[in-house]
């Protein structure tokens, strides 16, 4: 690949934040005077008159005009070596995934996970015997054949044993619509894969989403000591069912998966029957809204030792539409009244432009207009780790949320 090395000048605030971590340049005035066909940028403190950083440009992308390659200036003296640089940072980030042992337990995990593994908007996932490439930078289009022979050369390296079926490549977008293609020219796939002693039905291809959110595994983990505690639990916005499945086989005996859509509770059902030491007779679903269905639950007087809420990004009951963090202005209390005195509540929210501290805020404003008031903590942090640990200094990449909500005597 030959490349072009141009200077463009930085907003102050963005040499301010790529000098703390952050690898983002937004959409500015500043960005709208970079040139359109280099492939490298070098990034000028105007005010300083001091080169501070190698970009890559990325002018195609809504919001995100270029992101952050390289602080060493040893590193644009001369023209980047990119092929031979994506090489050693493919390789770091795969080890880096060897060593934590993550394929004892789960057969899907990131390899590459962008910005935290030095790969800006670049998701890597191995599921089972498929590699799946997402990108969410679209400079990546550009190089994809060097990208497919760095990554195929470092999978056969690093995984000697590994037997690679089929590589797909999503590019992901605001719209939700399917973007996504074989290297084999495949139209999709069907398999099952492990994750912690359970198998999960996957579709490549079907939906936007291929049926099990894997940036939720380590998080799924952490959670373990509370959910094989609990004899009952409520899944709300349930999808295709991974928590329900799994505080199934910890040994809960009432699992309640609620979700809208009726395609992801059979999914659910398909999942719970791929897995013959689970009782499905344990576990009962309802297609509705979360709302309706812990209205119908409160008054059957049933209580649950856990409670997990998960709501997307933009939530919707079938007429209307709002966000998550809004949605807890409804949904909170009505768990509140379902939550066992020794129970535990997961609230999540999934996505970037809200802070840890708003989000805990908000909870503690709705929890302050209910029944339970100073009655509830708000507890213990779920975060992103292992093969999903977020860069240092870059909250986007911070951006699935987790707490745990219980009350302050427990079981009293």
């Amino acid at each position: 690949m030959t490349t072009k090395i141009s200077k463009v000048n930085l907003h102050p605030a963005s040499c301010k934040y790529l000098k703390l971590g952050h690898p983002w340049i937004t959409e500015d005035t500043y960005t709208a005077r970079f040139p359109k066909n280099d492939f490298f940028l070098i990034g000028v403190d105007e005010k300083n008159r001091q080169e501070i950083a190698l970009l890559i440009n990325d002018p195609l992308h809504k919001n995100v005009k270029a992101r952050l390659w390289s602080l060493n200036p040893e590193d644009w003296k001369t023209t980047p070596d990119f092929k031979a640089e994506l090489e050693i940072r493919i390789k770091n980030s795969i080890e880096r995934r060897i060593k934590a042992n993550l394929s004892s337990e789960r057969d899907n995990y990131y390899l590459i996970n962008a910005e935290s593994d030095f790969l800006p908007g670049l998701l890597v996932l191995k599921l089972k015997n498929q590699i799946l490439i997402q990108y969410y930078a679209l400079f990546w289009k550009k190089v994809e054949l060097d990208l497919l022979e760095v990554l195929q050369a470092q999978i056969k390296n690093l995984f000697p044993d590994f037997v690679l079926e089929d590589i797909w490549i999503q590019e992901r977008n605001f719209n939700q619509s399917k973007s996504i293609r074989s290297m084999n020219g495949k139209t999709h796939a069907d398999f099952v894969l492990k994750e912690f002693g359970i198998n999960y039905q996957i579709r490549l291809n079907e939906n936007y989403d291929f049926g099990i959110y894997t940036d939720m595994s380590a998080i799924r983990n952490q959670m373990r000591s509370y959910l094989e505690k609990s004899q009952s639990l409520l899944n709300l916005f349930s999808y295709t069912g991974a928590f329900s499945l799994y505080t199934l086989k910890l040994g809960a005996k009432n699992i309640v998966s609620v979700d809208l859509s009726s395609k992801y509770l059979n999914w659910l059902e398909e999942n719970i029957a791929l897995n013959p030491d689970l009782n499905p007779e344990l576990h009962s679903s309802l297609c509705m809204p979360s709302e309706k269905a812990m209205e119908k639950l409160i008054s059957e007087q049933i209580k649950f030792e856990a409670i997990i809420c998960d709501p997307p990004s933009a939530s919707s009951d079938g007429s209307t539409t709002s966000s998550a963090l809004k949605s807890y202005e409804k949904l909170l209390p009505l768990m509140l009244k379902l939550l066992a005195t020794n129970g535990s509540l997961f609230v999540f929210l999934n996505t970037h432009t809200i802070s840890w501290n708003k989000f805990e805020e908000k909870l503690s404003l709705i929890i302050a207009t209910t029944e339970f008031a100073n009655k509830i903590n708000i507890g213990k942090r779920f975060k992103l780790s292992e093969d999903c640990l977020p860069l240092k200094g870059f909250h986007e990449g911070d951006y699935l949320k987790g707490f745990l909500i219980d009350f302050k005597n427990k079981g009293i």
